[in-house]
């Protein structure tokens, strides 16, 4: 499309009335409506108390066991995955700082409960490991 003449500020200063052909009777009746006298339908229940919504939080914090399991085999991993960096970092030479302040972190950490008693075992196991490892370097540090 082609425009061939354009004027600056047009219909940004001129204001058109639009009617839809209902006259102003509608737009009458309805200032009438809203005017003065507004107020509520009859027969609304007052609002009910915020107690109430202790009672959606609650089942809102109930653990999901699928859940929880998931979150504690995600910390057996991490854990993990920082004594591997441990190994090749004590073969490569000095270990840094910052794997030793993670595995710490994830040794003193909460530990995510998991229901299922071998995974517990497994991860005690990590745990001590990892516990054992971070003694060992804080023994030699000194």
């Amino acid at each position: 499309m082609k425009i061939t003449e354009s004027r600056p500020g047009a219909g940004t200063s001129q204001r058109r009335r639009v009617s839809n052909g209902a006259g102003d009777g509608a737009a009458g009746a309805f200032a009438e409506h809203v005017g003065g006298r507004a107020q509520g339908p009859a027969g609304l229940a007052p609002t009910p108390p915020l107690a109430a919504l202790g009672g959606v939080l609650a089942v809102q914090e109930v653990l999901d066991p699928t859940a929880e399991r998931r979150r504690a085999t995600r910390h057996g991993h991490r854990l993990l995955d920082e004594l591997r960096a441990l190994q090749l970092a004590l073969v490569d030479g000095p270990v840094p700082e910052g794997i030793l302040r993670r595995l710490a972190g994830l040794v003193d950490g909460l530990r995510p409960s998991a229901a299922d008693a071998r995974l517990d075992a497994v991860l005690d196991a990590i745990e001590l490991r990892a516990a054992v490892e971070l003694a060992k370097l804080r023994r030699d540090a000194q």
